[in-house]
């Protein structure tokens, strides 16, 4: 009786089913019930927003690029999180796979034990890449009166070691963790940092002109240079050279979305400088970092600017780099560094060679690859200010 039961029921909802079939033309009907969700093939890069980054965002280059390869982007805005030092903990986490940093504390990230590699290098950088500062009533003229005085710099950023060079060439010495020196110094940052220094608590401080919070001061006419990096320097030839990161394990298993990062950059450069476009470039950056457009203006054409220059292709030379900045830091008393020395296999490992000339997957973005027969710090100002902040050195 119960298998006769069953086959009547059966029976019933064949029959259903087949007039919800003729009702719906023919086709039967699916059901409204959410398929279960499935993990997403498509990749995702997560990189440092910058000046480039954010033109490249606006532009659409950057999500072409990526699509290519079946990927997303997401710029990572490690303002909101607060100051730059926050990078490493966002490696650390996985939250940020490539970001652009100066040689300095690039090396300090892999010294510290994160597993970077340098995926791209810069050119020898303009010695105002990093400059000294005072306010503009200050009675300190030149590097060499900060004699006696207080110097604030963030130690884990490159501007320290600019003004730890130039000081050195002049016969004086910066605080160190391993003795005081003829000039004090005091470990700061981020706002704090200018609040601090336009409150004159100290003389002077170590800084990038061509970050959006700098070049505000600088157009308000508030600060005044005592001092740039050293021409033909340590710093111009090896610490201040920009270079771009990314997490070991993301480069290994992504190359191509390394790939689409640099030419992304290179489509994008090429955009601003070779086409001409400051204009509508500063306007987004302007708006990206909410700052005036003469300030994204200065950000990105100024000879102190840090994310637009052409790119070093060879790697034995972006490794000599390292090598002899490191040997000359450690001679001279860099306390990070004669405590955290990195070995020669060390160095070589971190610059990946696969993506330097004659590697699978090198890009190239020297000036000749779009078109320009100088480096872009040789180029015009694009602001006025350089001319009425020239360096004093």
């Amino acid at each position: 009786m119960k298998a006769i039961y069953l086959i009547f029921v059966g029976g019933l909802l064949l029959l259903a089913h087949i007039g919800l079939a003729e009702e719906g033309g023919g086709v039967v009907a699916k059901g409204t019930g959410l398929p279960a969700a499935l993990p997403s093939k498509q990749r995702v890069a997560k990189i440092g927003l910058n000046e480039w980054v954010a033109v490249a965002r606006v532009k659409g280059w950057l999500d072409e690029e990526f699509a290519r390869q079946n990927a997303r982007v997401e710029a990572v805005d490690m303002r909101a999180a607060g100051t730059a030092s926050i990078e490493a903990s966002l490696f650390k986490r996985g939250d940020l796979h490539i970001a652009q940093r100066m040689a300095y504390p690039s090396l300090q990230h892999r010294a510290n034990g994160f597993d970077l590699v340098v995926i791209w290098a810069g050119v020898d950088c303009h010695p105002r890449r990093a400059t000294t500062i005072v306010v503009k009533n200050s009675k300190l003229q030149r590097i060499e009166d900060l004699k006696g005085k207080l110097l604030g710099a963030h130690r884990l950023g490159c501007p320290y070691f600019a003004t730890f060079e130039s000081l050195k060439a002049r016969g004086l010495e910066l605080d160190s963790n391993l003795k005081n020196g003829d000039v004090r110094y005091i470990n700061i940052t981020g706002n704090a940092a200018v609040t601090t220094f336009l409150s004159g608590e100290i003389d002077a401080m170590a800084t990038h002109p061509a970050v959006a919070t700098m070049a505000t001061l600088y157009d308000r006419g508030l600060v005044r240079e005592i001092g740039a990096a050293e021409p033909d320097g340590e710093y111009v030839t090896g610490g201040g050279r920009a270079l771009v990161m990314a997490l070991r394990q993301f480069a290994t298993t992504n190359p191509d979305l390394i790939q689409a990062y640099l030419r992304a950059y290179n489509r994008t450069r090429q955009w601003i400088v070779v086409g001409n476009h400051w204009d509508e470039a500063a306007d987004i950056v302007a708006a990206e970092f909410r700052s005036t457009k003469a300030v994204g203006m200065y950000t990105l054409r100024d000879n102190s600017h840090i994310t637009l220059d052409p790119g070093q292709p060879d790697y034995e030379n972006q490794v000599a780099s390292l090598r002899h900045f490191l040997a000359w830091a450690i001679k001279n008393g860099d306390d990070f560094y004669s405590a955290k020395p990195l070995t020669e296999q060390q160095l070589r490992d971190f610059v990946d060679k696969r993506f330097f000339a004659g590697g699978e997957y090198y890009v190239d973005t020297t000036d000749k690859a779009i078109g320009l027969n100088q480096s872009h710090a040789a180029l015009p100002a694009g602001a006025k200010l350089v001319v009425a902040h020239s360096p004093a050195n």
